[in-house]
């Protein structure tokens, strides 16, 4: 009886965690902000099937969230929150696995912690309200991988093959983290069935024709990749540092939203997995072992390609796609501890971590002076105004929520000569791309607004240089949002 009370406590206490956590997650999401990448999400949602592909074809990532947005977007109209309550939704389906799907196969203790470590770590507070892919690609990425230690361990339903082969499928059409993981999964459930050839012949069967949908599904996008890699080969900006690069990877799950992730904390959360690990007995400890490993290996993987492109596709965000075999270890290995007090002691670090980090995303989210440098650009443009920039960072946050408001045309001059010109098509119509000033402003005449950066006066003498202009008014302001400045200035243009 006592073991039975204690099973429908357990069940309810996961519950309970699941609800807590989406609730925490969800709090900072509900304003209409953006920073530059989620720009681009809010810009590709608005074009057509066919569009996203063919522009996707030439960004530096596969195209599935974005075809998720544009659903979204014939649905609810060009609605930021709804975007956001996507990327939501990815989390806390992420943390409904523990309890539909990890609790199964694993037992209670580790189903509650996946869902308690899915929802709590900082990190998804931190990116459960962007709109970016990466929620997504988690998602579908521990999808996948729970369907692929299903059919390891003998589930020959068809069920589990679909869900594996399309979870497999999607991840790698949503990122190239998605990709690799996908990559190693389906080989190493390949070689496993092969070894055991004789008495899984049958599963062999169906793996094969698994593998061979999903390689044929993914042909059309190989073209568009093998494009990407060139373009990346030529430039990317992401940048290798030590031990910048190696702080940023060992404490992204931890830090959240806050500029320096607690080392102490960090190092504690650390050692006690480490503990627990060597505390387990070695045959206990396969499969979290395995998703260490994996996790390790994408990352090593990503050096290597990094150092050998001498074109850095290393950064701490892109591990979020392969975090669910993470949190999967270290939910494996705590399940395993004995003493109710350091387990209580370490979830509530992780808590009090989690919530600190969402008190300041709630803060700076919800901030008033968000709101000041649209408000001023949507009360003051006129019609015939044209809006032009050269840092595409800032210039297209502005001129992306200004979109849906004003029908203004804007130019990017793009003087560093990025080769982004077919990828930045996301932002047409109404922004334009120019490799000269000339091809912005030379038959224009009228009131020109530049958006620069807080200090960044190099547009305005460069327009004084070239044309007859009067300095009209300017206005610098500041985001707290992702820390963004502003510099507005607006200038008349003469003969």
């Amino acid at each position: 009886m006592k073991n039975i009370i204690s099973k429908i406590n357990i069940k309810y206490l996961h519950i309970i965690i699941i609800l807590l956590g989406i609730v925490l997650i969800a709090l900072p999401i509900f304003h209409s902000n953006s920073w530059f990448d989620e720009s681009y999400s809010i810009a590709m949602a608005k074009h057509s099937f066919i569009e996203i592909w063919q522009i996707g074809a030439t960004d530096v990532h596969p195209v599935f969230y974005y075809v998720c947005l544009h659903i979204l977007n014939l649905i609810f109209g060009n609605n930021i929150i709804v975007y956001r309550m996507f990327s939501v939704l990815a989390f806390a389906l992420l943390g409904i696995l523990g309890y539909t799907h990890i609790r199964k196969d694993f037992g209670e203790k580790t189903g509650l912690l996946f869902s308690f470590l899915a929802l709590l770590l900082p990190v998804a507070g931190s990116y459960a309200g962007e709109i970016r892919m990466y929620s997504l690609g988690l998602l579908l990425g521990s999808l996948m991988c729970i369907y692929a230690h299903r059919i390891y361990k003998g589930d020959v339903k068809k069920t589990t093959y679909i869900f594996f082969g399309l979870s497999s499928l999607l991840v790698s059409y949503t990122h190239y983290y998605g990709l690799m993981l996908a990559g190693i999964i389906n080989l190493l459930l390949f070689a496993y069935l092969c070894k055991n050839a004789k008495t899984r012949k049958t599963d062999l069967k169906k793996f094969i024709i698994t593998a061979v949908i999903q390689v044929i599904a993914y042909l059309p996008w190989l073209i568009c990749f093998i494009k990407q890699l060139q373009e990346v080969s030529h430039g990317f900006w992401i940048s290798l540092s030590f031990p910048g690069t190696l702080y940023s990877v060992l404490t992204m799950q931890y830090k959240g939203n806050l500029e320096n992730a607690p080392i102490i904390l960090t190092t504690l959360l650390y050692c006690y997995i480490m503990y627990l690990v060597f505390k387990t007995k070695k045959e206990e400890r396969k499969p979290a072992t395995w998703g260490f490993a994996i996790y390790i290996a994408i990352i090593a993987i990503a050096l290597i390609i990094s150092l050998c492109m001498q074109s850095v596709i290393l950064l701490d965000r892109y591990l979020l796609i392969i975090t669910g075999v993470l949190i999967f270890g270290l939910a494996f290995f705590m399940a395993k501890e004995t003493k109710t007090w350091r387990m209580i002691a370490i979830c509530s670090i992780i808590t009090i971590m989690s919530v600190i980090s969402q008190t300041k995303a709630i803060q700076e989210n919800y901030h008033e002076e968000n709101k000041n440098v649209i408000a001023y650009m949507q009360n003051n443009i006129k019609q015939g105004d044209i809006i032009v920039y050269s840092g595409a960072i800032n210039g297209a946050v502005v001129t992306t929520e200004l979109s849906d408001k004003v029908d203004n045309q804007s130019y990017f001059y793009n003087k560093d000569n990025w080769p982004v010109k077919e990828s930045y098509k996301a932002f047409g119509p109404y922004m334009q791309i120019t490799d000269t000033l000339e091809q912005a402003v030379q038959n224009y005449t009228g009131r020109i607004w530049l958006v620069e950066g807080y200090d960044d006066y190099s547009l305005h003498n460069e327009m004084k240089e070239k044309y007859h202009i009067n300095s009209i008014e300017e206005r610098k302001f500041w985001r707290p949002y992702k820390n963004y400045t502003f510099r507005i200035e607006l200038i008349e243009k003469y003969e």
